[in-house]
């Protein structure tokens, strides 16, 4: 299939970056461009045939509980679209924790099936601010060619402990970037994400349903949010709520300016 992105090495900013002018074509709530939702149940030929789903029904036919599908804007050659759920208006804030655990549960299989592939990235972005394009809940998996370095920073030991688990540490890192910035790390350290097994995966649903309940309760509010899993060795989710936009500062030196102290964030979420 041809394809409308590349990948492109700069020397002057000493980075990669991804054209991909297709992408502009897609869908955008915050432009204005929400079309009739293709992630809703019965709505399955307006995506993509399916590559992968949990539940019941025929292929790209409605009974599905999880829905994977190819991009139709990718930017990386692998791109998939993770559908949470048939229901339009829930997300991670409404969740059962069982979905939770289920939707994880597809992103390990997910990651599992395209990590010799590549470095396989699963991120999620929610609310408009994150860069949400379609509001009906969905994750994404990209795989990225192993020659392409990323910029995520590695594993670190964990600092200002908002929790310790039975399978994970949840803390705000010293040189958090964002406000309410949160990390899970596995206490099983070394592994890749493919890695996790069925009692790591109810755990970090439960203290990642948790922690983002209690964000939210700090906020008042629904707030915007990205969060990804580290693709490689040692793996850890990030979660980073959206609650500043970068400046110029941060823009013109890459050093950003978080305006909550990471040992407030770790007193006002600890349990």
């Amino acid at each position: 299939m041809k394809t409308d992105f590349k990948f492109i090495k700069s020397e002057s900013f000493r980075k990669w970056v991804v054209l991909a002018r297709r992408r502009a074509k897609r869908p955008d709530i915050a432009r204005g461009k929400e079309p009739i939702c293709p992630f809703c149940s019965g709505r399955e030929a307006l995506t993509p045939k399916e590559v992968y789903r949990k539940g019941q029904g025929k292929e790209n036919m409605p009974g599905w509980q999880i829905r994977v599908v190819p991009n139709k804007y990718p930017f990386a050659p692998v791109h998939e679209l993770i559908i949470h759920s048939p229901a339009h208006k829930d997300d991670f804030f409404t969740y059962k924790t069982n979905l939770i655990a289920d939707i994880f549960r597809v992103f390990k299989e997910r990651y599992c099936y395209w990590e010799k592939e590549g470095q396989v990235l699963i991120l999620h972005n929610s609310g408009i601010e994150a860069g949400e394009s379609l509001p009906h809940s969905h994750s994404q998996l990209v795989v990225i060619p192993n020659n392409i370095p990323l910029d995520s920073p590695k594993a670190i030991n964990p600092e200002n402990i908002i929790h310790e688990s039975g399978f994970f540490a949840i803390f705000a890192p010293k040189a958090s970037s964002w406000p309410y910035e949160v990390w899970f790390l596995p206490r099983q350290r070394g592994n890749y994400f493919g890695e996790i097994d069925n009692a790591e995966i109810k755990d970090l649903a439960s203290t990642f349903s948790k922690t983002l309940l209690k964000l939210k309760k700090i906020q008042g509010k629904d707030f915007p949010f990205n969060f990804y899993i580290y693709p490689g060795k040692d793996w850890y989710l990030r979660l980073i709520p959206r609650l500043k936009v970068p400046g110029g500062f941060e823009l013109g030196s890459g050093i950003f300016v978080n305006t909550q102290a990471p040992e407030e964030t770790a007193r006002e979420l600890a349990w």
